[in-house]
């Protein structure tokens, strides 16, 4: 397949760490490609690159996606450059960017662009099912940390895997 549906952006606030670019990977099996770095000289050439790839891939942001893009591409930002392209995106989110309201600035930057969100992680921290219910932000679940109980972690590591397949549909994987 060849379009931007094939894949899926990983964006976070600050930029994704490598390790949970891996786990998210490894929980969707796909296959995870080299972070995207902020700095990149082509932009769109490198977006580009993604449409010809077969699906089943996830391409991590490096940066956040409210930054400046090179100043030879027209977009303002990576948000708006993801928008534009139409990628499909998924926003992972620590408890502090829940709690600052980072999370939440993310969400509506990323649908003032249009980008095809998929929804919110939560990397970390308690997890409150019914107050992130709450919140009005689409959230899709929680990557536990190493101080969560296990047994509620994989229970909701794999409904978070089923949420993302679900939304990914078969053209995504």
């Amino acid at each position: 397949m060849t379009s931007a549906a094939a894949g899926l952006f990983l964006v976070a606030p600050a930029g994704l760490s490598p390790a949970l670019a891996a786990r998210l990977g490894a929980l969707l099996q796909r296959r995870l490609l080299d972070p995207l770095p902020g700095s990149a000289q082509a932009p769109e050439q490198q977006l580009q690159q993604l449409l010809d790839l077969p699906g089943g891939w996830l391409q991590p942001l490096a940066v956040d996606p409210a930054s400046d893009v090179s100043e030879r591409v027209p977009a303002s930002c990576w948000a708006e450059l993801l928008g534009a392209w139409r990628f499909r995106t998924c926003l992972l989110v620590s408890e502090e960017d829940r709690r600052s309201g980072r999370a939440r600035s993310q969400v509506v930057l990323l649908q003032h662009y249009k980008v095809p969100l998929l929804g919110v992680v939560q990397c970390g921290g308690p997890w409150q099912p019914e107050a992130r219910r709450r919140d009005g932000l689409p959230w899709l679940g929680w990557l536990a940390d190493d101080q969560a109980d296990p047994v509620e972690a994989l229970e909701e590591e794999r409904e978070l895997q089923r949420l993302l397949r679900l939304r990914l549909g078969p053209a995504g994987l």
